[in-house]
C-alpha cells in the first residue's frame, strides 16, 4: 500500500505541529499557503518597534522537514467530494488542481473591520510580517515629519497620536512595546519630542482584555493610566480618514497612526464552504477534528469549532489541535485509534511595557501581575517558539535592543 497523500492547507499554529510530527514514511505530505514560512504572531507586536526583528519571527516551511512539498498559492474552491483543491499562484497566473487523499483546513481568520468606512484604506492590521514592517515605517516616517522645522503644533500633536481600535491583547500588546520605545528610545533618538506622543486604546466593549479577570483587567487599565495612555471603552469607531477616526455624535479624534485589532472575520475560503458552521461562520467538525460527513477533511486553528464545545481563538488551542491531528494520522496509518480530542488551558498572558504583563489560567487557575507575569510571558513566548533558531535569535534581539537601543531607522 502506498503512501496517502495529505494536503495541508495554510502555515499557522495548527499547519506547523503537524508538520512536526507527521510521520512522512506513510503520508506524502503537501503545503498549499500564500506565504512560504510560519509567523510567530503573539511577538509581532515587538517587531512593530523594532524590539525584535521579523526574520527572527518566521520559520522558512521548504526547511521545516526534508520531503516535505510546498507550493506558495491559495486554494480558491474546494470540492471535497471529488478530494480536489483548485489552487492559483500568488506571485503569478499559475493554476492547478491538487488532488488528495487527506485533507487540513488550517487558514486561520482574518481581520474584521465591521464594514467601517476607511479601516481598509487608512489603518494597520497585525496579523502578517508586511503588516509588522507597514507599522514601522508609519511610525518612523510620523517621528521624523513630526521633527521637521515648521510643523504646526496641531499636526504635530496629530502625528504623534498613535491609537489602537480593539482592547484585546493585540493591542493591548502594541500599547505596551509603543510605550516602551517611547519611553526609552525616544530621549536618544527624537529628544525634541519627549512628552508629545500620545497612544490611546479603544474599545467598543466595557473593558480592554475583556477575557481577562476583573482584577487584571482593572490591574491593566491602573498601569496604563499611570502612564498617560488614554483608555476610552464602550466607544464605537464610526469610520477611518487619512486624518484619524470618526466617533459618534459627531466627535473626531485626530490621530496619525490606527492599528486595527477589534476581532475576526471568516477567511474567505471558509465563508464560500457549503459545510456546517456555528453562528460565527466557524466550521463545525467532529470531536476527532473532522468534517461532519466528509471523511478524510479535517480542520484546525481559528476557523475551526467542535461541535459540542467552544473554544478560544489562540495560537495555543490551533498548536494543540496540529499535534493532535498528527498523532491521530499515525495512528490511522498503523490501524489504531486515539481518544477525542481535549483542549487543556495553558496560561494566556498580556505584556504591559515597562516590565510589566498580565497573566491567568492554565489547569491552576492562578493570576499574576506585574514583574513576575512578565516573566512568565517570556518564558511563555520563548518555548512556544518553533525552532533552536528562533530560539536563538528572539533573545539575541531583545539583548541587542537593551543594550543599543531599538533599530528605528527608515529603510
Amino acid at each position: 500500500m502506498g503512501k496517502q497523500r495529505l494536503l495541508i492547507l495554510g502555515t499557522g499554529f495548527g499547519a506547523m505541529a503537524l508538520l512536526r510530527r507527521i510521520n512522512l514514511q506513510a503520508y506524502d505530505v503537501t503545503v498549499v499557503s500564500p506565504r512560504n514560512h510560519f509567523v510567530f504572531t503573539p511577538l509581532l507586536p515587538s517587531s512593530t518597534v523594532g524590539t525584535i526583528e521579523f526574520r527572527s519571527l518566521i520559520e522558512p516551511v521548504r526547511a521545516r522537514r526534508p520531503g516535505i512539498q510546498f507550493h506558495l498559492g491559495r486554494a480558491v474552491h474546494l470540492d471535497l467530494a471529488a478530494k480536489t483543491v483548485h489552487c492559483q499562484c500568488v506571485v503569478s497566473d499559475a493554476a492547478w488542481q491538487q488532488d488528495f487523499d487527506i485533507l487540513v483546513l488550517a487558514v486561520g481568520c482574518v481581520t474584521n473591520s465591521f464594514g467601517v468606512p476607511g479601516v481598509e484604506q487608512h489603518a494597520f492590521f497585525l496579523k502578517e510580517i508586511e503588516d509588522a514592517r507597514r507599522i514601522r515605517q508609519s511610525l518612523v516616517t510620523n517621528l521624523e515629519r513630526a521633527s521637521l522645522p515648521g510643523v504646526s503644533p496641531e499636526e504635530q500633536a496629530r502625528l504623534l497620536h498613535f491609537v489602537a481600535v480593539g482592547g484585546g491583547p493585540t493591542g493591548v500588546r502594541f500599547a505596551g512595546e509603543l510605550y516602551d520605545l517611547l519611553r526609552t528610545d525616544l530621549p536618544r533618538s527624537y529628544p525634541q519630542l519627549v512628552g508629545k506622543p500620545r497612544v490611546t486604546i479603544l474599545d467598543s466593549s466595557n473593558s480592554v482584555l475583556s477575557s481577562y479577570d476583573q482584577a487584571l483587567r482593572e490591574y491593566t487599565q491602573k498601569v496604563f493610566a499611570s502612564r498617560g495612555v488614554t483608555i476610552r471603552t464602550a466607544t464605537r469607531v464610526e469610520g477611518v480618514t487619512e486624518q484619524g477616526i470618526n466617533l459618534p455624535h459627531g466627535e473626531s479624534l485626530p490621530c496619525g497612526m490606527v492599528l486595527w485589532s477589534a476581532g475576526f472575520a471568516r477567511n474567505p475560503l471558509v465563508a464560500g464552504l457549503d459545510v456546517e458552521k456555528d453562528p460565527s461562520g466557524r466550521i463545525f467538525t467532529e470531536e476527532n477534528l473532522q468534517l461532519p460527513g466528509y471523511p478524510g477533511v479535517y480542520s484546525v486553528g481559528d476557523c475551526t469549532r467542535p461541535r459540542s464545545k467552544y473554544l478560544p481563538q489562540l495560537a495555543q488551542v490551533a498548536e494543540q489541535q496540529g499535534r493532535y491531528l498528527a498523532a491521530s494520522l499515525n495512528a490511522a496509518a498503523q490501524g489504531k485509534t486515539v481518544a477525542p480530542f481535549v483542549w487543556k488551558p495553558w496560561a494566556v498572558s498580556s505584556f504591559l511595557g515597562g516590565g510589566a504583563a498580565v497573566s491567568e489560567g492554565g489547569d491552576s487557575g492562578s493570576q499574576l501581575s506585574g514583574f513576575w507575569a512578565y516573566q512568565q510571558w517570556r518564558a511563555a513566548t520563548w518555548t512556544q517558539l518553533v525552532s533552536l533558531r528562533s530560539k536563538l535569535l528572539v533573545p539575541a534581539d531583545r539583548l541587542r535592543a537593551f543594550v543599543f537601543g531599538r533599530e528605528i531607522s527608515r529603510l
